[in-house]
């Protein structure tokens, strides 16, 4: 039995979908109180990652733990920092304390336990922690990944909604990122269960290509059918260009756009050496933002 927790983002979806389509027996950590929708073929526990108990409880007959659980930015009383951190911590606990050896997170590509950004900061604080967990680890240290609920394309799209002429592009749109689609990074978590290559190893995994932020504009925009001027702002405008696009749909902070500042990239072919595919293009995987795209049903509510 496999324990999903963080299974209704935007990865997290994509693991349970791929997991139970290959017939794995997979049990979801549902936050208490949350409304998402409900998938099929799983089984459902509420808990929370701040309630060790609650982790103790949720491992009952589970040999191997995918950890998705994981926050950006603040939200309401909820901290990056106890999320990303505390919550790592929590999961580790819980795992010696029932027994479950083989445990699965997904970090990202810069993240590092002094980093200026928070964000990155909490998942190089959390990867430390499950290398030295003494667990049977895999840490996949992913580039970003894009896909249905993502930030990335959500964020570009908001924009062009936004601004009705232009796109407005942060440290000149010059820097380089390698973005995975989220089924490519579903399917390689689904290998990491038995690949023994992966075992006790951080795994660096990327796109099959090196974009620059305008490229991956481009490239997200033309999947939207929405055409704009690009107008490249240098990073000393940062805050500027922050408050300049608070109001658009999904919305960076000022420390997220900085953030955007230096290259996220990693081994090109990555994927294909690991784990034995080629992983999408990005332009082949931005179904998602058509605007005729199949509607999804009501959400449901899990409560305690």
């Amino acid at each position: 039995m496999i324990l999903i927790t963080g299974p209704t983002g935007c990865i997290g979806k994509a693991v349970v979908e791929r997991l139970t389509s290959s017939g794995h027996s997979v049990k979801l950590l549902w936050h208490w109180g949350h409304e998402h929708l409900a998938p099929r073929r799983v089984s459902i526990v509420g808990g929370d990652v701040h309630n060790v108990q609650s982790l103790v409880d949720a491992m009952e007959d589970v040999d191997t733990v995918l950890h998705l659980a994981s926050l950006r930015r603040d939200v309401g009383a909820e901290r990056v920092e106890e999320v990303n951190g505390g919550g790592t911590r929590n999961i580790i606990d819980a795992a010696r304390r029932a027994k479950v050896s083989r445990l699965i997170t997904v970090g990202c590509l810069g993240a590092e336990a002094r980093s200026a950004y928070p964000y990155l900061r909490s998942m190089g604080k959390a990867e430390e922690m499950v290398r030295s967990s003494g667990l049977n680890f895999t840490v996949l240290k992913s580039a970003v990944v894009y896909g249905e609920g993502d930030w990335l394309t959500a964020w570009l799209a908001g924009i062009a909604t936004g601004m009705p002429l232009i796109m407005p592009l942060p440290h000149r749109g010059e820097t380089r990122l390698q973005p995975i689609w989220v089924g490519d990074l579903a399917a390689c978590i689904e290998r990491c269960l038995n690949t023994r290559s992966t075992f006790r190893q951080v795994v660096p995994i990327g796109g099959p290509q090196s974009l620059t932020l305008a490229e991956i504009a481009q490239i997200t925009l033309g999947a939207a059918k929405s055409n704009r001027r690009f107008v490249r702002i240098p990073t000393s405008m940062t805050h500027q260009l922050a408050r300049f696009l608070a109001h658009c749909r999904g919305a960076l902070t000022e420390l997220e756009i900085d953030a955007l500042s230096y290259n996220r990239t990693t081994e090109i072919g990555s994927v294909h050496r690991m784990f034995g595919f080629a992983p999408a293009k990005m332009r082949t995987k931005l179904s998602h933002l058509r605007m005729d795209r199949e509607q999804a049903p009501l959400p449901v509510r899990f409560s305690r």
